[in-house]
């Protein structure tokens, strides 16, 4: 079952970089914006745990076992900003940088996430146009189908981040934990964001058919405790298609990890990005951070080309109104015999779905 909603912050929104930080040992926590799908992800198996939790009278540890497999059938199948009823895309890399081939002395050596091996990590070196001190960031759906058939999207279908949220500091001061009053020297700032009138996000949610999802419901998002509220989208609809679609090129829409995988599905033959970020999750089983790993934003543009092996990905067909676009789900890179490779990988618990759109 698929149901899509718009999730609108009741205040501010926290999502945490990677870096270590405790507040009242570290002054300055970093922000990580715009958003990864780990959160939202999180903030819907959660709300499906303790929903169970209170149905049963027990604790959330002492049931956990038991609906695994359901916080396993829930992932995410879109994931998108959307201002004033129009879903925006991140701005395709190769609007504003130049295509470079994939080449020896773009490439440097980083540690694995999953094993001790050294992982041979693509660096790209390509600088933005410098068209403004802020350029656009974001497009609409009409705009990408335009880029898609090769023409150039107008003015009004792009949009710069500053249209979109604003960023706040806030100043905090810890507890002691035994008796509740304020440690001394042990101030603390955070960064957050504001999301400005009219802009949400939209995320579309798969889902077992034993699970009944409510179309309207309130969950903490992200950090420092802040709330949004879920509330059901019908203009947006998406289905399953027979098999994966042919495509030569396609855009992230989310975050890529990079690992050490095998089978290679697809061998990337050239690409368009700006920088890699560093990026971590949540181990449910383990109640702790999961090991760093490198990814490509969104918005990174792929040409790849098929290999002989089949890759297990799911793709779908998602239904605005009047435009659709497939998108294909969790595909990772991996490298093979210093080649790059797109593969198909199933997400541990904790971990995030990754998103591209078929570009032709």
């Amino acid at each position: 079952m698929r149901i899509f909603y718009r999730i609108t912050p009741v205040s501010v929104l926290f999502f945490r970089d990677p870096k270590p930080f405790t507040a009242g040992e570290q002054s300055l926590g970093r922000l990580l914006f715009p958003p990864r799908l780990t959160p939202f992800l999180g903030a819907l198996r959660t709300k499906l745990l303790e929903d169970r939790a209170k149905a049963e009278g027990r604790k959330i540890p002492e049931i956990f076992n038991n609906y695994e497999q359901q916080l396993r059938s829930i992932s995410i199948i879109w994931f998108s900003i959307i201002k004033d009823n129009k879903p925006l895309l991140p701005l395709p890399f190769d609007t504003f940088t130049k295509w470079q081939p994939l080449t020896d002395d773009r490439f440097v050596f980083e540690k694995a996430s999953d094993k001790e091996q050294m992982l041979k990590v693509p660096i790209s070196n390509l600088k933005a146009y410098k068209t403004s001190s802020n350029p656009a960031s974001y497009i609409t759906i009409e705009g990408f189908c335009e880029y898609q058939n090769g023409s150039i999207p107008f003015a009004d279908e792009l949009f710069k981040t500053t249209e979109l949220w604003e960023f706040e500091n806030r100043v905090g001061i810890t507890l002691n934990p035994e008796l509740k009053t304020t440690e001394r020297s042990k101030f603390y700032r955070l960064t957050v964001a504001r999301l400005k009138q009219g802009v949400s996000f939209l995320v579309g949610v798969e889902h077992d058919d034993r699970i009944d999802l409510p179309e309207t419901f309130t969950t903490c998002l992200g950090g420092e405790g802040h709330i949004a509220v879920w509330e059901k989208e019908d203009k947006v609809s998406g289905q399953l298609t027979e098999k994966l679609p042919h495509f030569k090129e396609i855009v992230a829409l989310t975050h890529i990890p990079i690992k050490n995988t095998e089978n290679p599905g697809f061998e990337i033959q050239n690409w368009c990005i700006n920088k890699l970020d560093i990026i971590s999750g949540w181990d449910y089983r383990e109640h702790r951070p999961k090991p760093l790993v490198k990814a490509l934003k969104p918005g990174t543009v792929i040409t790849a080309k098929r290999s002989g092996n089949v890759t297990p990905c799911k793709a779908y067909e998602i239904d605005f109104d009047r435009v659709k676009l497939t998108v294909i789900k969790n595909l990772t890179l991996s490298m093979k015999e210093e080649k790059i490779y797109l593969t198909g990988f199933t997400p541990d618990l904790g971990e995030p779905d990754s998103l591209f759109i078929v570009k032709n």
